[in-house]
């Protein structure tokens, strides 16, 4: 809802005008309008604007698409149905299907007899139209996508659909970058450890660890199932000797860097 700001003078009748911005919302919706006045025994009045916002179509099961690919796998598509709204003319035409990130993979049926309800989308009517989506190697991360299309109708020529994706690493690790501290005095060597999961559809088994200097060795020990801890040794028995490095974590052909670096501060600053 936009602000709309009018001096009514004392004593006058006045109009208050607001304007209501409703593309982003469907169905039953409360807004409330702050009157401020003048009145000492009253200075503001609270007005709720309740609305019914009726669009071509609805999306179905509902007006948002969440995905979550690694936990199901990239073959499994997430579904939403399109309807014509029963009190809009015209015929449903759905067009121009097209999403925002070319990672995300769209495809569109029309239904022509009735089909029973399956798994995230209820019973589909003829008329209706089925959009898949499908991701084809996203980015590790959650992302605030959307899927537009054209649907031939009078009210809503256009619809934008949005679609958050959710896309968990191969491993997750805690903490995500390792800080060694050598004990006090002149030993050079330290050992620290970091805790860690492997996703639920790659293989615990398919773990290794590579580290990019040879001195810092690391092993990796399992803890669960799915859970393991990665143990890192530094060796700083030489002057020379890197005091960071970054291991590679891998899972199912998949990858995650690890920092490490040895603080050094704290070794020189034993007395």
């Amino acid at each position: 809802m936009a602000s709309y700001d009018e001096v009514i003078p004392p004593g006058k009748a006045g109009t208050i005008r607001a304007s209501i911005h409703t593309s982003n919302y469907r169905g039953p919706v409360v807004k409330s309008i702050t009157v401020t006045s003048d009145d000492p025994a009253k200075s503001f009045v609270a007005l709720n604007v309740s609305l019914e916002i009726v669009g071509s179509v609805n999306v179905l099961p509902m007006a948002t698409v969440q995905m979550a690919p690694r936990l199901k796998g990239f073959s499994s598509p997430a579904k939403v149905l399109i309807r014509k709204d029963p009190t809009e003319k015209g015929t449903l035409d759905l067009g121009g299907l097209v999403a925002s990130k070319p990672w995300l993979k769209l495809t569109s049926r029309k239904v022509t007899s009735d089909e029973p309800a399956e798994e995230g989308l209820p019973a589909a009517q003829p008329g209706d139209v089925v959009i898949s989506l499908l991701v084809d190697a996203p980015p590790v991360g959650t992302h605030m996508e959307s899927i537009t299309f054209k649907t031939g109708l009078h009210r809503e020529p256009e619809v934008t659909v949005p679609v958050m994706v959710t896309v968990r690493p191969a491993v997750y690790l805690q903490p995500k970058d390792l800080i060694l501290n050598p004990p006090a005095g002149p030993a050079s060597a330290a050992t620290g450890q970091v805790l860690g999961t492997v996703r639920e559809d790659l293989d615990p088994k398919s773990l290794a660890v590579v580290s990019d200097s040879p001195a810092f060795a690391a092993r990796v020990e399992p803890s669960g199932e799915r859970a393991f801890r990665i143990v890192v040794d530094w060796s700083g028995a030489t002057p020379s000797a890197p005091t960071e490095t970054s291991l590679h974590v891998r899972a199912g052909g998949e990858s995650v860097d690890l920092p490490v670096r040895v603080n050094l501060a704290r070794k020189e600053a034993a007395p």
